[in-house]
């Protein structure tokens, strides 16, 4: 699950990338400061993107990306944060603020942590109620699969 939530935060990183060269290209400037000292400058190249990324994805509804997987194969993945609307031990729907639901089918490989006072913790799609903040990542063109599930993401 890690390895896919490290691929939506690289697909942010790029979307953000994009945006700086459009800026750059249309002519906007931005004004920097002073420069600073190595310990306090910010990131730059990979670390920079990485950042930008993990800022979007912070504040990222629901969100689409495709892949290519090693046997050169598209793999479509799917990742929405909301409140969950309805959930049993073979599927789960979340519906965002913007009013969008996606429902994910659970099954034995899903990966399901639960998260109280900041920490996240191993947990069972039984934990798992109407009403709870949710976020779920998963892959599936027609049917979506829920490859892993955050009860209590923010």
């Amino acid at each position: 699950m890690w390895k896919k939530i490290a691929i939506a935060g690289g697909v942010c990183a790029a979307i953000a990338g994009i945006g700086t060269a459009a800026m750059a290209t249309s002519g906007s400037s931005i004004t920097s400061g002073s420069p600073t000292s190595s310990s306090t400058a910010a990131p730059k190249g990979h670390a920079a993107a990485k950042d930008r990324g993990a800022k979007a994805l912070k504040h990222a509804l629901h969100a689409q990306w495709v892949t290519k997987s090693k046997d050169n194969t598209f793999v479509t993945h799917d990742a929405i944060r909301g409140t969950v609307t309805a959930v049993s031990a073979t599927s789960i729907t979340v519906q965002a603020e913007d009013k969008k639901s996606e429902t994910f089918i659970v099954n034995g490989a899903t990966s399901v942590r639960i998260r109280t006072n900041g920490k996240g913790a191993k947990g069972t799609i039984s934990q798992v109620h109407s009403g709870d903040k949710a976020l779920v990542i998963g892959t599936g063109t027609t049917t979506l699969t829920a490859a892993g599930i955050v009860d209590g993401a923010k």
